[in-house]
C-alpha cells in the first residue's frame, strides 16, 4: 500500500517507505510530543490545510506523500524536501538543510534508510558536512 500511495504521488520508490519507517515505524497510532499523529506524523494545521483526516491510516498517507510531493516541487531535490517535511518549508533557505540537530539526523536517517531499500548491497554515504549555520548538501538528486 504504501508503495502505491508514493506512486499516486510520483515519489521516488523507497523514498516514502524510508520516510514512513523515520517518522512512525509503521505504527498508525504513533502520536509525537509535538502533537503529530499516524503513519506519516501529520500535524493537525498540516492535515487541515491537506483536507485529511490525520486519523484515518490511509487518509494520514495519502496526506503525507502528498506534502511530500509538494515540498519535493517546492525546493527540487530530496534532502531539501525531507528537511522541510520535518522542520517546515519556512526554515530551508539557499539550498541547504538548516542547521537543527534534529532535521539533520532525520533526513540522514531516511537517505539511508533510501539506500538500504533500493539496494541493499551498497552502504550509504554520508550526505553532507556539518558546518555554521545551515548545512550544505553534496550532489544530490534533482527533481
Amino acid at each position: 500500500m504504501m508503495s502505491a500511495v508514493a506512486c499516486e504521488h510520483g515519489i521516488p520508490t523507497g523514498l516514502f517507505d524510508a520516510m514512513i519507517i523515520r517518522e512512525s515505524g509503521y505504527n498508525p497510532i504513533a502520536t509525537s510530543t509535538a502533537n503529530a499523529y499516524g503513519l506519516a506524523q501529520l500535524m493537525p494545521g498540516t492535515a487541515v490545510g491537506l483536507g485529511v483526516d490525520r486519523y484515518d491510516p490511509l487518509q494520514n498517507m495519502r496526506g503525507g506523500a502528498r506534502y511530500l510531493r509538494q515540498q519535493l516541487d517546492r525546493f527540487g531535490q530530496v534532502h531539501l524536501a525531507l528537511a522541510a517535511y520535518n522542520a517546515g518549508p519556512g526554515r530551508v533557505h539557499g539550498g541547504m538543510v538548516p542547521r537543527i540537530t534534529e532535521t539533520q539526523a532525520y533526513v540522514s536517517a531516511i537517505i539511508a534508510n533510501w539506500s538500504r531499500l533500493t539496494s541493499p548491497a551498497r552502504s550509504p554515504s554520508p550526505i553532507y558536512n556539518r558546518s555554521a549555520g545551515y548545512t550544505k548538501v553534496a550532489a544530490m538528486q534533482r527533481f
